[in-house]
């Protein structure tokens, strides 16, 4: 039985890293078609004859196997880095997981506040599938389930308490810190949002963001 669970886990883990490579080389892809992320031009192309994004793919496979690589450091002793402590014989992996997990919440915690800033300035939805007059509990209530979440997972707790191989302290919020740092600066010195204009109304499928 030991064996046969093992097989499973196996399999999920392969799943779910095939899915989020698959999802992330996705993401570049329409970035970087929009205009929206550095080297556009090279992350949306297509292959000629597969008509897949093969850069994007690429991409989204070697950021893969760096992260894996990440997984062979484990250190002897705790590594104190300011008021952060990273606990000894603890791999990377437990921090992928762990940001993994934040890292979705926080994602579709976004999309509902965008939807809600959206709605506030007047935007309508559009298509086959519509909320109609529960458009508005149905993302408030998301938005507030998915924020109570996210602070349930990032919150830091202590390498003493039962959820430290969880949220390992401070690392998982310091982390989703960074890369909004990082997110921030680009943003204001590049400006990505002025290239989505030309990509805001698809003619083929309407949204009603023009409003």
């Amino acid at each position: 039985m030991q064996d046969f669970l093992l097989v499973l886990i196996i399999f999920a883990f392969f799943s779910c890293g095939s899915a989020v490579q698959g999802a992330g080389s996705r993401l570049a892809f329409s970035f970087g078609r929009d205009g929206a992320l550095p080297g556009s031009g090279w992350l949306s192309k297509v292959h000629s004859k597969f008509l897949t994004p093969v850069n994007a793919l690429i991409t989204g496979a070697l950021v893969s196997v760096l992260f894996v690589l990440l997984v062979y450091y484990q250190p002897k002793h705790n590594v104190d880095l300011g008021f952060i402590t990273y606990p000894a014989n603890t791999t990377a992996l437990y921090s992928l997981v762990s940001f993994g997990v934040s890292g979705i919440y926080l994602s579709f915690l976004l999309a509902v506040l965008a939807a809600i800033v959206a709605r506030t300035r007047g935007w309508v939805p559009e298509g086959a599938f519509q909320l109609g007059r529960w458009g508005w509990t149905v993302c408030i209530v998301a938005a507030l389930y998915l924020g109570l979440m996210l602070v349930n997972v990032v919150l830091p707790t202590g390498l003493t308490s039962g959820r430290a191989l969880f949220n390992l302290d401070w690392i998982t919020l310091s982390v989703m810190v960074v890369i909004a740092v990082v997110g921030a600066v680009y943003f204001v010195i590049a400006r990505p949002d002025r290239k989505l204009a030309g990509h805001v109304h698809d003619t083929l499928e309407p949204t009603g963001a023009e409003r």
